[in-house]
């Protein structure tokens, strides 16, 4: 019970990545905002948590979108009273070449991965400044660290800006005891990554096998504990070795 009575708002957590989030954060005895722009999903996922004996609130929120941002954050405080801990999750990405890519597209990448992280942080901040501590945990990628292997390059460039923005908003927050840190996830086993060449990949992955949710969910819980009070502005790789940097 590393966060017992600790509220945690997660966005994307009504599937893949972000559901093991939630119910391994609830495991740990955090109350959950589960946000998602599908809301069967959150509401699903909520109800897991429920089912757990932990408080739970499921809301629509396109992360891209301020008035939606203003408004889930909202909702957290009045359902759960507070906000300890903000999982920057939300995420889509593209598989394309800049050759082929629309403008639109390489805008809505960018607005959802980057923007989105930005907006949230930037909402959920007085409150944990108030506090004078919390976390925020925002999720990067492998393809934000070597420029992406199967993916389009807005969705590395997102990602790139998360885990350089992680390190901007740590340094910012550093004086009211709060820790801003980003995972990095590789290739893991979700909907997301189900396009992908597996096979081939899996022959460039050191451990020689795909990423499990609850890789990236152990890692996010991690950072979410006091057992990570002396560690800010680092990215946590999770990727089998792919990448060492």
């Amino acid at each position: 019970m590393r966060l017992e009575g600790k509220v945690a708002l997660v966005t994307g957590g009504g599937r893949g990545l972000g559901e093991a989030i939630c119910r391994t954060l609830a495991r740990e005895g955090a109350h959950i905002a589960v946000s998602d722009i599908r809301i069967a999903d959150a509401e699903r996922v909520a109800n897991v948590i429920k089912q757990m004996g932990r408080k739970s609130i499921a809301i629509k929120a396109d992360v891209s979108m301020e008035s939606e941002v203003k408004a889930m954050v909202a909702k957290t405080i009045e359902a759960l009273g507070t906000i300890d801990i903000l999982v920057n999750n939300a995420g889509i990405c593209y598989q394309g070449s800049v050759a082929e890519m629309p403008e639109e597209i390489w805008d809505k990448v960018l607005d959802v991965n980057l923007k989105g992280t930005f907006l949230c942080a930037r909402e959920v901040m007085p409150i944990l400044k108030q506090k004078k501590s919390g976390k925020i945990i925002n999720l990067g990628s492998l393809a934000g660290q070597v420029g992406g292997l199967v993916v389009g390059a807005n969705y590395s460039v997102s990602k790139a800006g998360v885990i350089c923005f992680t390190k901007s908003l740590a340094k910012e927050l550093a004086p009211f005891g709060i820790n801003v840190n980003c995972i990095a996830p590789g290739v893991i086993d979700t909907e997301m990554t189900q396009p992908f060449p597996r096979e081939e990949m899996i022959k460039t992955i050191p451990l020689k096998k795909l990423g499990e949710p609850q890789d990236v969910a152990d890692s996010v819980l991690f950072l979410a504990s006091q057992e990570s009070k002396y560690i800010t502005g680092q990215t946590i790789s999770v990727n089998g070795g792919i990448f060492m940097g």
